[in-house]
């Protein structure tokens, strides 16, 4: 294991922000190889890498085999894709209120 100073170890969590996905992973399994000993942990500890991420670029390096991202997977669903009926009960509830007149004149 190679000691780093405070500024390596900045410049090297800044690089790896810059990088997503695969190319991120690799970079920060060839970090840990050329400068941790492969350890995955000293990563966490070091630069603050999620533990499985690194172990999982270190794997992909090794096997040369890519996981994909399923980044469209992620995050929150539309809400008409959750509640499907939930356009119709709004119009349903709002029809009756609505007006016809674009000026909204109650036609006093």
């Amino acid at each position: 294991m190679i000691s780093l100073s405070k500024q390596h170890i900045t410049t090297i969590k800044d690089a790896a922000k810059k990088l997503t996905g695969a190319k991120r992973r690799e970079f920060q399994a060839q970090v840990s190889i050329d400068y941790l000993s492969s350890k995955p942990h000293l990563a966490e500890k070091i630069f603050g890498w999620d533990r499985k991420t690194v172990t999982l670029g270190l794997n992909e390096l090794r096997s040369g085999v890519v996981c994909i991202d399923d980044f469209k997977a992620r995050g929150n669903k539309k809400t008409e894709e959750k509640i499907p009926q939930l356009e119709i009960d709004i119009v349903s509830l709002a029809e009756p209120e609505s007006q016809i007149d674009p000026k909204f004149q109650n036609g006093v």
